[in-house]
């Protein structure tokens, strides 16, 4: 526990207080959003149409989010420190990588749980949204449940050997998954073969979880599975790419 305290400690002081890059697509690009679909390009509507939108759209938001968080900053964070030698000093040490990787991960849903206070803070303040605290708790859980999936393809995207590389792949994931998947506008818009593939993404099964949540209090069972399925299938991709690499590395994950 105290080997973790430490890695918490200093992972929190070089990736979130002195990384501006991290803080901003993480929390103030989403915020920025939320507020801007809102309440600049909000048109029409009856009061009840808007307030569920203001109300689903923080459930969008709050994926995106997580998003862009895993699949840009930590997998920027674990090649760069990968390609600095981080990991193979800390394969030398007596506790290994194991606590180096769970601070990463607990960063990351720490952001997130950091984002649903942002947004549900500029959802009540801003947009008057008003749910129990029961409700609230139970986005916060959705959220960093859910967030497991994209997280997993961070830590998959973080072994491509080049840095262009991965901002490429970063790019051509998030974007298309968070239009097709209804994150930037409703589902129901894009044609219909759109639809039956956005459906199946772990972003719109998490959304779809946040929106249900938030407006009725129900969840849906197909939501939950295909968070599942998504977790253990990018568990399995992403041990064989570690197997891989350290196999062709002689058990040494390196960046070449």
């Amino acid at each position: 526990m105290k080997i973790l305290m430490a890695q918490l400690r200093f992972d929190a002081r070089r990736l979130i207080i002195r990384n501006a890059a991290f803080q901003f697509f993480a929390l103030v690009m989403p915020a920025a959003f939320y507020l801007l679909f809102t309440k600049v390009m909000v048109t029409g509507g009856t009061t009840a149409q808007i307030a569920l939108f203001n109300r689903s759209y923080m459930g969008s938001m709050i994926v995106y989010s997580g998003t862009i968080s895993t699949l840009f900053s930590i997998a920027q964070i674990l090649m760069h420190d990968r390609e600095r030698g981080l990991l193979r000093w800390l394969r030398l040490t007596p506790h290994g990588v194991v606590p180096y990787y769970r601070s990463i991960g607990m960063m990351s849903l720490g952001m997130n749980a950091l984002t649903v206070v942002i947004l549900g803070a500029l959802a009540v303040v801003v947009n008057h949204v008003d749910l129990t605290v029961f409700q609230w708790l139970g986005i916060l859980g959705i959220a960093l449940i859910g967030q497991l999936p994209t997280l997993l393809m961070g830590v998959g995207l973080s072994f491509l050997n080049r840095a262009e590389t991965l901002s490429v792949a970063s790019n051509l994931i998030t974007f298309p998954m968070a239009i097709i998947s209804g994150l930037w506008w409703p589902i129901s818009l894009l044609p219909s073969w759109l639809q039956v593939i956005g459906k199946r993404l772990p972003t719109y099964y998490v959304n779809d979880l946040l929106v249900n949540w938030g407006t009725h209090g129900t969840l849906k069972l197909i939501d939950l599975l295909g968070i599942g399925l998504w977790v253990c299938g990018l568990l399995v991709i992403v041990s064989w790419v570690i197997q891989r690499v350290l196999k062709r590395g002689n058990g040494v994950v390196d960046a070449s």
